[in-house]
């Protein structure tokens, strides 16, 4: 019967489609309609069911009044996730798709809509995270109209107080759809009528005032600087730990309700040393069918170190039960998860990732309050994972907080190096044509080494400074140099869809797609926005983000995906395997520590290494290790003293010396800091391909590879790095569809 209602449903997005779109898109009808339908069930999954005395679902015909900003309906978030859809559904197009009749004279049902709109290069101002006093006088009002029943649904990107209404009992439901995407509106109304059990989780805390995050003392100190004095203590990791933070939370993070209800049973535990494996049934209880995720965290005492209350180690989530039905869910992590970075010498090993000696905990739910002990055990003695040492050159931190809330009294500095191999010899002259193209080294019969070694030096730099776009929707291209048979790899940007001069399927925002708790819907995801960049021939989608929630008022909270970073690093993990099963790079985006827009060009963290490895790191290393993907960019922003673009420590030292990523990367766009300086720090390319002067006009193109010249006659900048950076580029295009396309067209000309 479902398979029945899902293939009706079909049939009429198609139709509408068809009537509805006023673009042609490059895609057919049947492909957009069945990609339009895997965002539409995307923004379902994700959806957040807050409150519910038992108002919802709606029954269809139910007749409801529309108030608030129903008529404001933000698809998605401003800036890079901007994307030109096919088609939009808004909210009241939705409830009556739903089968819900809009009737402003009724006074069965209030559906009150609150809208928020975030976008990259700002950061809300502190205002934007309270009800207005519009909006709480409009909630008033419909309470004093005598609604029966008053649903309120927030279409945002970032968190806000609800504390005036979470325990309003005449405010009979919540539900926080984010932003949602092209067909959010009738998402909502599929989870409105019950088409759609609600299974969402928050991927980040709800707290009743912004002062109440821990990062708030030192958000707006300084444009220059941020210093992260909450350490390791992030979102839930801190509303759990902290004495006295607990009662800040209105909604904690995994929180999130359903149309029915669930029996979670642990039936098998399994430790063999070096992974914990929990075995748990999930039985639906209830009347409705529905899904559940299952969220595994451990909790530890007893060690030489301090560490967050409890942390989450695993998830996994049911396909939808029947009412009686019941599946067994695998929830695994590697003991070697467990460890954390001693920058104190708690271990006695200072610099080392260790398994603090302890007893674990094993905790099986949902929420970070609603769990369940399933097993234990105990690390008798410290385990020493390894030892790479300091990567970060602490810049004088002055203080960080313990997990009694009190802060350290010394500042934090480590030690730091930054390693320049020596100069070498290039060659002078240019050749008039290419001895060995790039073509003959993807045949076999050159190696990439003999093809770099016939490229002068100004050659080979110019591999490392991008391109203007080829195609007007685009963002620049990488290589270009037709003389070598080096494809332009062109870039565009997706974190919501692909964005193009034609209509693309508008995905729901990141922060959305964390809260299904779903890693086959991301890679479902990931693989659409991949097949319709490379319909319109994209080679690298510049996407996606997973820099952390640290602060509720950051402009792009709503492209990133949680507070937490093994929920960042899996979400991103899987959206990049999707996209690159179409032949199509994915790019993992700000490395690292982007948590402030307005100011991301001029500021620099401060950070302890451990909290910075620990929290803002690791959902990058997860991802780049398991996604593999093709390109990571820098971020605008500084880390410890250099800029990330320049930051040795974090590229050469973490990324590639200690994670071994292997792929490309380039700076965000338009950085200020000198091109020589990247490249000696194992930042590749320079994007887009264009410097602006102090006064934001473009200067000539190859600016940065004349000063890089220079950089390399001071031995400032060593061949070693140039060639090292020109290989990645190489590399790269070799794996693109247009270069195996300029490959066979070659060869068919001989």
């Amino acid at each position: 019967m479902r398979n029945k209602s899902k293939l009706c449903i079909a049939a009429a997005m198609l139709f509408a489609y068809v009537l509805q779109t006023d673009a042609t898109p490059a895609l057919d009808a049947a492909t957009v309609a069945a990609h339009a339908a895997v965002a539409r069930r995307a923004a379902g999954e994700g959806m957040v069911l807050l409150k519910n005395d038992g108002a919802l679902p709606l029954a269809k015909g139910s007749r409801v009044a529309l108030l608030g900003e129903y008529g404001v309906y933000r698809p998605g978030g401003g800036g890079s996730s901007n994307v030109k859809p096919v088609r939009t559904v808004d909210i009241p197009a939705g409830l009556a798709e739903a089968g819900l009749v809009v009737d402003a004279d009724s006074r069965d049902t209030a559906v009150f809509v609150v809208s928020r709109e975030s976008s990259e290069s700002h950061d809300r101002p502190d205002k934007a995270f309270d009800l207005s006093r519009k909006e709480l006088d409009g909630i008033a009002k419909a309470k004093a109209d005598g609604f029966r029943r008053i649903v309120v649904v927030f279409n945002a990107g970032n968190a806000i107080n609800l504390k005036p209404i979470a325990g309003d009992p005449a405010v009979n439901a919540i539900l926080w759809v984010w932003y949602p995407g092209g067909e959010g509106g009738a998402a909502t109304g599929d989870v409105l009528v019950g088409d759609v059990n609600p299974s969402g989780r928050l991927a980040s805390t709800f707290a009743e005032r912004v002062d109440d995050y821990p990062a708030n003392p030192k958000w707006n100190e300084s444009r220059w600087y941020v210093p992260y004095e909450e350490d390791i203590f992030v979102g839930y990791r801190y509303f759990e730990t902290i004495p006295g933070a607990k009662g800040k939370v209105v909604y904690p993070f995994g929180h999130g309700l359903s149309y029915t209800t669930f029996d979670v049973v642990c039936n098998k535990i399994e430790n063999d040393g070096d992974m914990v494996s929990a075995m748990v049934k999930v039985t639906n209880t209830g009347k409705a069918a529905g899904r559940r995720s299952v969220l595994c965290y451990t909790s530890q005492t007893g060690g030489a170190a301090e560490h967050p209350a409890i942390e989450l180690r695993a998830f996994a989530k049911t396909k939808l039960l029947d009412p009686g039905e019941s599946e067994e869910l695998a929830l695994s992590f590697a003991k070697n998860d467990l460890a954390y970075f001693d920058d104190e010498g708690s271990s006695g090993k200072i610099g080392s990732w260790v398994i603090d000696r302890g007893v674990y905990r094993v905790l099986v739910g949902g929420s970070v309050r609603d769990v369940a002990e399933v097993a234990s055990f105990v690390v008798a003695e410290d385990v020493i994972l390894s030892t790479p040492g300091f990567k970060l050159q602490a810049d004088r931190l002055a203080r960080r907080m313990r997990a009694d809330g009190t802060y350290s009294v010394e500042p934090v500095s480590y030690p730091g190096h930054k390693e320049y191999p020596e100069n070498g010899t290039v060659r002078t002259n240019a050749l008039e044509k290419a001895e060995i193209t790039l073509f003959d080294v993807a045949d076999g019969k050159a190696t990439l080494d003999g093809f770099l070694d016939q490229m002068t030096l100004e050659e080979m730099l110019r591999l490392l400074y991008g391109h203007p776009k080829h195609d007007p929707s685009g963002t620049g291209s990488i290589g270009d140099f037709a003389k070598f048979g080096i494809s332009a790899a062109q870039t565009c940007d997706g974190p919501a869809g692909v964005r193009r001069a034609t209509p693309s399927t508008y995905f729901p925002c990141a922060a959305l797609l964390a809260c299904a708790f779903d890693e086959c819907l991301l890679n479902e995801i990931g693989d659409v926005i991949g097949a319709e960049a490379a319909e319109v021939d994209f080679d690298i989608l510049l996407a996606p983000g997973l820099c952390i929630h640290r602060h509720p008022l950051c402009g792009r909270n709503f492209e990133y995906f949680s507070e937490d970073p093994f929920v960042a690093g899996r979400c991103a993990a899987e959206y990049v395997k999707g996209v690159q099963k179409n032949g199509v790079g994915a790019t993992v985006k700000h490395f690292a520590g982007n948590g402030r827009e307005l100011t991301r060009k001029t500021e620099r963290d401060i950070v302890s290494e451990r909290a910075f490895r620990e929290i803002h790191l690791r959902g990058f290393e997860r991802a780049m290790k398991e996604g593999e993907p093709w390109a990571v960019m820098t971020s605008y922003n500084g880390v410890n003293g250099y800029n990330s673009g320049e930051n040795y420590g974090l590229l050469e030292g973490i990324m590639r010396g200690e994670w071994g990523y292997k792929g490309l990367a380039m700076t965000d766009w338009y950085t200020t800091v000198s091109m020589w300086r990247e490249i000696g720090a194992g930042n590749d390319v320079k994007m887009p391909g264009e410097k602006l002067d102090t006064n934001g006009h473009i200067l000539e193109e190859g600016d940065g590879v004349k000063e890089a010249c220079y950089a390399y006659k001071r031995k400032y900048l060593s061949l070693t790095m140039v060639r090292r950076s020109a290989k990645r580029v190489c590399e790269l295009v070799m794996k693109t569809r247009r270069f195996a396309r300029e490959r066979a067209a070659a060869a068919s000309g001989r």
